[in-house]
């Protein structure tokens, strides 16, 4: 029963280590641009924009495909605040 404990512990731990090898090989850089637009969003997901969440709504306006106007549930407070990020 102890070895069987053991090979399983064992397992886990190899299993682990490849899994955070893993992590760290195939990570994903978001656009820290887009991160700072997102977090300044209401996160309502209203769609209002014309987009299907905020999210994709900061990653068009860091590439420069959309204005910060278009986010009614932000109000013209929260529009000032994203185009102050922008540089607009």
């Amino acid at each position: 029963m102890w070895t069987a404990l053991l090979v399983f512990a064992l397992l886990a731990l190899v299993l682990g280590v490849l899994l955070g090898f893993a992590a760290q090989a195939f990570k994903v850089e978001g656009d820290p641009l887009a991160d700072k637009i997102d977090a300044l969003l209401p996160q309502t997901q209203c769609g209002q924009c014309g987009f299907e969440g905020c999210r994709p709504y900061a990653e068009a306006m860091a590439r420069g495909e959309a204005g910060v106007e278009r986010c009614p549930p932000g109000g013209d407070a929260g529009a000032r605040a994203v185009a102050h990020v922008v540089g607009v």
